[in-house]
């Protein structure tokens, strides 16, 4: 299916959030060398800390209002909210001001107002989806997101220490446009549930236990925040790790120590996702979508464990090209099939509960530079193989033994 084919909402999901990306992938990565230059180290990790725990918890409560009541209005609130944030952080950032607490307060809002924006506009989107054009959406919106991050970590990389203000300038021209170009064309049909408790700590606290009781999501997300880890692990022990064992050397007159090392290998997954996506989607129609997914988790999970412990130019270069094809195999059927798993009349506090994939795949990864200091790279290699592989089993049971059970059952 062509891009011209999706239904509008999708259509202006995915420009407006590759332009939303690539100016916010130019800024955010940022944020925590401007809080530790202004403020110091220990602020910027708590402030940054703090951060991923509000615009979590600030999503939960996004996903219930998102159910309860037309998304459309949440979503607009988030809007206002988030530009109002950029413009005070943009006046506030100015170097003749640099009035870095105010930076940060304001960064806080913008979680909040992120919090409400993601669950009611995934939401509007998956409505606005048909069970056929699903997978080839996921694969344009992988593709642009890809594209987006690469981009703007290289505008951020060239303009950010210089030009800080004119990249804040930007995000909030992008977000006012946006904001006005979704509230004009964007279509929302759902008018609110509203047998949800009217009480939002109530409705939160009961869309927790609905999902909690809800054995097959449960089981994805834990999967996924197991999987997740594995690649996680890149920006804690494995960058460790080849900072203190990768032996400094030049490859093609550049040379290369272990953080350069890292940056290449990420730098091979994002032109690779970009150059290759649609050849590889094309070229796996052929075979059943199950062996596609696996294939793609095994190659995934296998050669970042093995990163783990290599310390070879060629060798990492190579894995990086591996890891790179599994995860265009399995991504786009992961989140097929996530959709799939969503209660219809809680569509929205699914997504938003479903952020513990992330933010709990961080906290494992977190733990692996202590673990790391006592085991060594080779049997980190096996820690970190033994967590995707766990992954990939709860994945096993909750996509596909669970459903075939099911439909036994029906």
């Amino acid at each position: 299916m062509k891009f011209k084919d999706f239904p509008t909402n999708v259509r202006l999901r995915l420009v407006c959030g590759f332009f939303i990306r690539i100016v916010g992938s130019a800024i955010f990565p940022f944020m925590a060398l401007y809080f530790s230059a202004e403020l110091g180290k220990i602020a910027a990790g708590i402030i940054m800390t703090s951060f991923v725990i509000v615009g979590y918890v600030t999503g939960l409560f996004g996903g219930y209002f998102s159910d309860r009541f037309n998304r459309k209005h949440v979503l607009q609130i988030g809007q206002v909210v988030q530009i109002l944030c950029f413009i005070g952080m943009t006046v506030a950032i100015h170097p003749s001001n640099n009035w870095a607490l105010a930076v940060a307060v304001l960064y806080f809002g913008h979680a909040i107002s992120n919090g409400l924006n993601y669950p009611a506009l995934e939401a509007i989107v998956i409505d606005s989806m048909e069970e056929s054009n699903r997978k080839a959406i996921y694969v344009y919106d992988y593709w642009l997101v890809n594209l987006a991050i690469a981009g703007g970590v290289m505008l951020g990389g060239l303009f950010y220490r210089d030009h800080r203000f004119a990249l804040f300038v930007g995000m909030t021209l992008v977000l006012l446009i946006t904001t006005l170009v979704l509230q004009r064309y964007l279509v929302d049909s759902y008018t609110g549930n509203r047998a949800t408790p009217a009480n939002p700590i109530v409705g939160v606290i009961t869309n927790y236990r609905i999902a909690l009781a809800d054995r097959r999501w449960m089981l994805f997300v834990l999967g996924s925040m197991l999987v997740f880890s594995t690649e996680f692990h890149m920006a804690n022990y494995i960058g460790v790790h080849l900072a203190e064992t990768f032996q400094e050397r030049t490859i093609v007159g550049v040379p290369f120590d272990g953080v350069r090392m890292m940056a290449f290998m990420q730098l091979e997954n994002t032109l690779l996702v970009v150059a290759i996506t649609f050849a590889v989607t094309a070229f796996v129609k052929r075979f059943r979508e199950k062996h596609v997914f696996f294939i793609g988790l095994a190659l995934y999970v296998t050669a970042f464990a093995a990163i783990t412990s290599m310390s070879s130019f060629f060798v990492l270069a190579v894995l990086a090209i591996v890891f790179t094809v599994g995860e265009l195999l399995y991504s786009p059927i992961r989140q097929v099939k996530q959709v799939d798993l969503l209660d219809p009349e809680r569509r929205a506090s699914y997504l938003a509960f479903g952020g513990l994939t992330f933010h709990g795949a961080k906290l494992v990864a977190a733990t692996g530079i202590v673990v790391g200091a006592f085991i060594g790279p080779v049997f980190m290699s096996g820690y970190i193989f033994a967590f995707g592989a766990l992954g990939g089993y709860l994945y096993y049971l909750s996509l596909y033994k669970m459903e075939a059970t099911r439909q036994l059952a029906a």
